[in-house]
């Protein structure tokens, strides 16, 4: 039996298509979605909401009140990606076989979009995230990195549940390292649909996404790097110590003698503070590096116990250590490479979309504002009189942030 195509089933297969396709997408924050539909007829291109992040307090003790300001942090998140599949097929081509639509025209298309927002999603919020476990070209094959990985999160306060989106590489040297543990009776694979079959080493959810991203370190030839002054406070930290060196964003370090604190009881948390990288820069001898998270003492946005030491030392993820140390190759000349995956409570980033707009004249379009598949899709399509054909495309727009990107870790391998 034939039926009708009609943009409305169109976008909608398309969209259920994407829901079984999105792996990192799928899992991150989407309460921001409808501060994108204040604006009639959806969003433009580059348009900003902030989000607000929670609040923090310290206690006092005694009976004396010491009022306290109110911090009304916010994190931008801006609509700044749109993106579309494009086809068409003919008037004779009109009713074709449901089957032959899905398999032809609507599948690939929400299976294409899925893996582009995720590849898209996963590359622009890891690199902002500073806490790690594992090294560079080393498969991730011991659970206790992961179990330690869960152990930082808690010690920062983040929230359960803790779900991993892992490279297939990742995947498997988990699964090898977990065949009897968390196998299902029958054997049957140890990942479902992209999942583990339940909660494993203290991580709820476990999934693996061929789209997580490849990561190269910068690079410095033979170094002591070093704090260069003592009481360096703020999203700045000045080094010396350097040979040549190209630093990129996304690279991290850490400083000896300072630690993390946990941002709810500002508690040292033993771990010593992670910092990552915001800015590209190249030199010798001397650099001032932009990092994240600033580097604050006291107060209600504490984030280390103490400033760093003049001279004190400094190691970078991947570096053969601290004193004449390299990264990248032995000449310190190109980057480690390094594949990522992310282990986060979802309040780590957020994933927006917003309504395009739906009056185009002489087109027909369909919408499809999906709550289960949290999808806003258009579809239009416009017939070319001298060609019989029905020039199609499904379009999207959406923005994705790292909004508590404490919340986080990266797993590198």
């Amino acid at each position: 039996m034939n039926t009708f195509i009609s943009p409305t089933w169109v976008t909608k297969d398309v969209a259920a298509f994407w829901k079984n396709s999105i792996k990192f997408v799928g899992q991150c924050d989407r309460q921001w979605d409808d501060s994108f539909r204040n604006k009639p007829e959806g969003a433009q291109i580059g348009y900003t909401v902030q989000a607000r992040i929670p609040q923090r307090f310290t206690v006092t003790e005694g009976q004396a009140l010491q009022q306290q300001a109110i911090l009304n942090q916010t994190v931008p998140i801006t609509i700044n990606h749109q993106q579309n599949v494009g086809m068409g097929w003919s008037s004779a081509d009109s009713s074709l076989l449901v089957e032959d639509v899905q398999e032809r025209y609507t599948m690939p298309a929400g299976e294409s979009l899925a893996n582009k927002v995720d590849v898209t999603a996963a590359a622009e919020v890891f690199k902002f995230v500073y806490f790690s476990i594992g090294t560079p070209g080393t498969p991730l094959s011991s659970n206790q990195v992961w179990t330690n990985g869960v152990a930082k999160l808690q010690s920062f306060g983040v929230p359960d549940p803790y779900c991993a989106v892992v490279d297939p590489l990742t995947q498997a040297a988990v699964v090898t390292a977990n065949f009897a543990l968390f196998n299902l009776p029958g054997n049957k694979d140890i990942f479902q649909t992209g999942q583990f079959a339940s909660e494993a080493l203290g991580v709820n959810d476990w999934y693996y996404d061929p789209n997580m991203p490849m990561f190269t370190t910068g690079f410095f030839g033979s170094s002591t790097p070093v704090v260069s002054s003592a009481n360096q406070t703020g999203s700045t930290l000045a080094l010396s110590g350097l040979g040549t060196y190209s630093f990129v964003v996304g690279d991290t370090f850490t400083v000896d003698q300072v630690n993390g604190v946990n941002p709810v009881s500002y508690a040292d948390t033993g771990f010593p503070q992670e910092f990552v990288v915001t800015a590209a820069v190249a030199g010798s001898g001397t650099v001032t590096l932009s990092i994240s998270p600033s580097i604050i003492t006291s107060g209600q946005l504490q984030t280390v116990t103490v400033s760093p030491a003049n001279n004190a030392a400094v190691t970078f993820k991947g570096a053969t250590g601290t004193v004449s140390a390299t990264l990248g190759t032995s000449a310190g000349t190109v980057g480690l490479k390094s594949r990522q995956s992310l282990l986060f409570n979802d309040g780590a980033f957020a994933f927006v979309m917003a309504d395009l707009k739906e009056n185009l004249a002489g087109a027909r379009t369909a919408m499809v504002r999906s709550k289960s598949a949290r999808v806003s899709m258009r579809w239009v399509e416009q017939y070319n009189i001298q060609t019989d054909q029905n020039p199609s495309r499904v379009d999207i727009i959406y923005g994705v942030a790292p909004v508590l990107p404490y919340f986080a870790l990266r797993a590198w391998s």
